[in-house]
């Protein structure tokens, strides 16, 4: 097999699917018996399984996959680097996000063991691979992308395997930002400036439930009455809105990602999603990050279907679906190449082994071994023996890797990258896994070791790199936007300490305590479907519910 680039550039495998299509188009056509073909990365046709093939496919034959073809899923929310741990017993209901980030268990099942994890160059790249392959796992083939930061101020993205928001590398897929410089989150007239710029803004917004929540949405309202929110606003989470303040957003272009069980987890509710609805606001999904959340977005889909039947049946599971794929594309303005499975459309893909029911239910109820295949630009990077051997049969490359996963019929994943970074391109998903699982169980004797500044300096003096850590470490950066309020009250900001004025990386870690790597997938995680089932800030039954669908 020919490996291609996320780029898209020539060269990807030739081939055919035959299945249900569902393609998520404007007119939502379902072909209950179709064909993809694709080449180079790209969709050449959808069509009827029995009409003519398309020009330069006249030798394929459709492999039989027996199940359904969904687009690829579009994440917009994630802490990627944060989905090595496992889900926190949230110990009690909070109302805004300043009240957890500093309690003494957050320290000591989040910032005690990644800034282990983040500060040390042999351990960063087995981050980036563990979680990289999560995301393909539970079918996610676009999530956000894991930063890099030196003590020179110098910025670098790992190019892996799952499609990057922020950076693209394809001028057809304009990169988004999820971090701003805090002078742009403290000055109206500067961060209204980046809204008129060029990228969308995936943002932190009025997270919480009380009024200071609500607050940092408020003081978008500028002096002159106009609102710094343009269509490059993405408000994420969004949960201290009131019904007139999702009016504002929609009225001015602006869209949301929602991450609902995080946000039942931490504060007992989440976005008034019927209000969000009735006004027009775009909406996408996104899983957040495992400490408190789903461990991709086939489990937040469940999560989200959950939280809208509870809200009254707000939305369909069409209308779920479309915002893991094509409204998310609308959204990053992607919407001409992926999102959807239509000619010209870049074939990420995901296929799951069912072709009874409703195919938008059949996409939300199907569990992580329900998963067959799922290719990025064309190349199949995760699926069943059968498929995986059968689309990447090539003497000239490396074998798939096996992720050991439990459950009916073995899983194959194909990672090689050229583009990725040297470090991570190296390094198997079974390699990776042994050196997180020794240090997290080894934490207090692995940060007594060298620091990493210690040996970049016995090396001549080379740049510190470490994993830009959003919940952690100061960068000069900013994820949500400070504004101060018109009446003149004090601004409303967080005391994040990733968002302190640049500067050295001084962060003095915690007591260490050895914790355990989280699994890839919810139904090889007997511990994660227990601490679930018992969260008590869920609504009652909604635990339960949740696991019952991950089972």
């Amino acid at each position: 097999m020919a490996v291609a680039q996320p780029t898209n550039s020539d060269g990807g495998p030739r081939f055919a699917l035959r299945g249900r299509i569902v393609t998520m188009d404007a007119a939502d056509t379902v072909l209950p018996d179709g064909a993809i073909y694709v080449s180079g990365g790209v969709i050449d046709a959808v069509t009827p399984a029995d009409a003519p093939p398309p020009a330069g496919h006249e030798a394929i034959v459709p492999v039989a996959t027996g199940g359904t073809v969904y687009p690829g899923l579009i994440e917009l929310h994630n802490h990627l680097p944060y989905d090595v741990l496992r889900l926190w017993d949230v110990p009690r209901r909070y109302t805004n996000r300043d009240q957890w980030a500093g309690t003494a268990d957050y320290h000591r099942l989040v910032t005690g063991p990644m800034t282990v994890l983040g500060s040390d160059p042999t351990l960063m790249p087995a981050v980036v691979r563990y979680v990289e392959t999560k995301a393909l796992v539970n079918g996610t083939t676009t999530s956000q992308g894991i930063a890099l930061f030196s003590n020179t101020g110098a910025r670098h993205m790992y190019r892996g395997v799952v499609r990057n928001v922020e950076q693209t590398d394809d001028p057809t897929l304009p990169a988004a930002l999820s971090r701003i410089a805090d002078v742009e989150a403290t000055d109206a007239a500067k961060f209204l400036a980046r809204l008129r710029g060029n990228h969308r803004l995936l943002l932190h917004l009025a997270e919480g439930i009380d009024t200071a929540a609500r607050n940092h949405f408020l003081a978008l309202q500028l002096e002159d009455g106009q609102w710094a929110i343009t269509d490059n606003l993405v408000g994420i989470h969004c949960t201290g809105l009131h019904p007139e303040d999702f009016q504002v957003l929609a009225a001015h272009g602006g869209s949301m990602v929602w991450s609902p069980l995080s946000n039942l987890l931490l504060y007992g509710q989440t976005s008034d999603i019927a209000a969000a609805k009735a006004a027009g606001v775009r909406i996408g999904l996104g899983a957040d990050w495992s400490v408190s959340g789903s461990k991709g977005l086939l489990g937040e889909l469940k999560a989200a279907r959950l939280a809208s039947t509870a809200a009254g049946g707000v939305f369909t599971d069409r209308d779920l679906v479309a915002m893991a794929t094509r409204d998310a594309a609308t959204i990053l303005q992607w919407n001409g190449k992926l999102g959807t499975l239509e000619t010209g459309r870049y074939a990420d893909l995901l296929v799951i082994d069912t072709t009874t029911a409703d195919p938008y239910t059949a996409l939300i109820d199907a569990r992580d071994h329900d998963i067959i295949l799922v290719t990025i630009a064309g190349i199949p990077r995760y699926g069943t023996t059968t498929l995986m051997h059968t689309l990447t049969a090539d003497d000239d490359q490396p074998a798939p890797e096996d992720p050991h996963l439990d459950g009916p019929g073995k899983r194959l994943l194909y990672l090689r990258q050229d583009t990725a970074d040297p470090t991570v391109e190296a390094l198997s998903l079974t390699e990776a896994t042994g050196r997180l699982t020794t240090a997290l169980a080894d934490l207090p004797n692995h940060v007594a070791q060298p620091s990493a500044a210690a040996t970049f300096a016995a090396a001549g003096g080379r740049p510190r790199w470490r994993l830009a850590l959003d919940e952690i470490e100061p960068t000069g950066l900013a994820l949500r936007p400070h504004l101060p309020l018109r009446t003149g009250a004090a601004r409303p900001r967080e005391t994040t300490p990733n968002e302190s004025p640049p500067g050295p990386f001084t962060h003095a870690a915690p007591a260490q305590h050895p914790v355990a790597l989280d699994q890839l997938t919810s139904q090889d995680d007997e511990e994660f479907r227990q601490i679930l089932g018992a969260e008590h800030n869920l609504p009652d039954g909604f635990g339960k519910s949740l696991t019952d669908l991950l089972t």
